[in-house]
């Protein structure tokens, strides 16, 4: 059997957190960063579920934002529940962080059978892929495949289960491939969310957008709101680093 490697990175900037990440695993990147701050946190966001937390990154990041906030962090690997475990317990945030093993069809059904009390919010950084793209270069390593690819869990499941546990008007947040943008839109309608807020992320002025930044909310009145656009990386492609904008959103941003 192949040994884990696992590592000790930082997340964020000057944020004093860190995290243990499998190198063979799902890891944090930027998109996980620019979620954890897009998402609104008000005096009534008290509890929150992540969905696919994997390591836990984007909870303690957010938890970070506001010593308030109860984060449910639900993960349906038993590695990365593993890890998520050790990144919250490392960070200091056992009050805060609930890590939960599961799959989360099952979750919400659980959760509505015992009339349990909904969430002020909901936010995932989903598996972004359809099963029938890339599955053959990935198909040697399970656990990229189910955090990568539709396998255990697909959008409109997210979208669906979210509509069963959340509270009205509550907030329901993902980050996506921008590919899929019609898509999650075309959903949350189906569902009773409405797009409040939507911000694409470009990788250098003068290209296409990468990803998206959506903020939908349950049973509210229509009308999106979009957000100035992000831009991560300096226009000159011969340097590799990010614009001073982008450094900065990498720290979280308190209520």
């Amino acid at each position: 059997m192949k040994e884990r490697k696992i590592v000790l990175n930082s997340l964020g900037y000057d944020s004093n957190l860190y995290i243990y990440q499998d190198k063979s695993m799902f890891n944090y990147s930027v998109d996980t960063i620019l979620l954890g701050n897009f998402i609104t946190i008000n005096s009534k966001t008290k509890r929150i579920l992540e969905i696919g937390t994997n390591n836990a990154a984007l909870s303690i990041f957010i938890s970070d934002r506001d010593e308030n906030i109860k984060i449910d962090a639900l993960e349906i690997q038993e590695k990365a529940y593993e890890l998520a475990i050790k990144n919250i317990s490392h960070n200091n945030k056992n009050i805060q962080i609930n890590p939960i093993l599961g799959d989360f069809n099952l979750f919400y059904k659980e959760h509505n059978k015992k009339q349990l009390k909904k969430y002020d919010a909901i936010v995932c950084n989903p598996p972004f892929y359809k099963t029938d793209k890339n599955l053959p270069r990935l198909t040697s390593n399970k656990e990229m495949l189910i955090a990568t690819h539709e396998i255990a869990l697909n959008l409109e499941q997210i979208i669906f289960g979210s509509s069963k546990i959340i509270k009205e008007k509550g907030y329901l947040s993902f980050v996506l491939p921008i590919e899929r943008m019609v898509d999650c839109c075309e959903l949350l309608r189906k569902y009773n969310f409405e797009p409040k807020r939507i911000q694409f992320v470009f990788p250098r002025e003068n290209e296409n957008p990468k990803f998206i930044l959506i903020e939908s909310r349950f049973q509210s009145g229509w009308g999106t709101h979009f957000e100035k656009n992000i831009y991560l990386h300096l226009e000159d492609k011969n340097r590799h680093e990010y614009r001073e904008e982008t450094k900065s959103l990498y720290k979280p941003k308190k209520k």
